[in-house]
């Protein structure tokens, strides 16, 4: 249930997001960035865009192994994926929003569901393609909302908060 709260609110804030951006393409505005800003270091920027890069390759392949109906390749792919986040150095963690947090955790479990739904011999053919498509578009709610909510600044580690 909670999931499926965290889904709705992403997909309104991704939503206005977007209706924003296109106001601002349409009337030649100035686009101001108001996600909430979290500072790291350039090393810890480093690492947050080499885990994105990560997910961006997951994605990827999950994406081919759909298009070949290879339900096992999705499984395979998505398991590990939902965990990427605890390669991130505690001391970055420590600092990231509550909310941050709950989105990774939901982030997650929709993985484990995915790679669960792709894993079962319950459902066949287009019931199961389609759930797992609904799954890959959870995951996917996730990873634009958090982008439309934060953004990361490098700053000296002295100035952190």
């Amino acid at each position: 249930m909670a999931r499926k709260l965290i889904t709705l609110a992403l997909l309104l804030v991704s939503t206005a997001s977007v209706s924003t951006l296109a106001q601002a393409q349409s009337s030649s505005a100035i686009y101001s960035d108001k996600r909430i800003a979290i500072n790291i270091s350039q090393a810890e920027k480093n690492q947050v865009l080499y885990e994105m890069r990560e997910f961006l390759h997951g994605l990827h392949n999950i994406n081919h192994a759909l298009a070949r109906q290879d339900m096992k390749a999705v499984a395979i792919t998505a398991r590990p994926m939902g965990s990427l986040r605890d390669r991130m150095p505690a001391s970055l963690k420590e600092r990231m929003p509550e909310e941050f947090t709950q989105l990774s955790i939901a982030m997650n479990e929709a993985f484990l569901t995915l790679a669960r739904d792709a894993e079962s011999k319950d459902e066949a053919g287009k019931d199961k393609m389609r759930q797992v498509h609904e799954n890959l578009a959870e995951v996917m709610t996730y990873c634009s909302g958090c982008h439309d909510t934060y953004r990361f600044n490098v700053v000296p580690v002295k100035a952190r908060k």
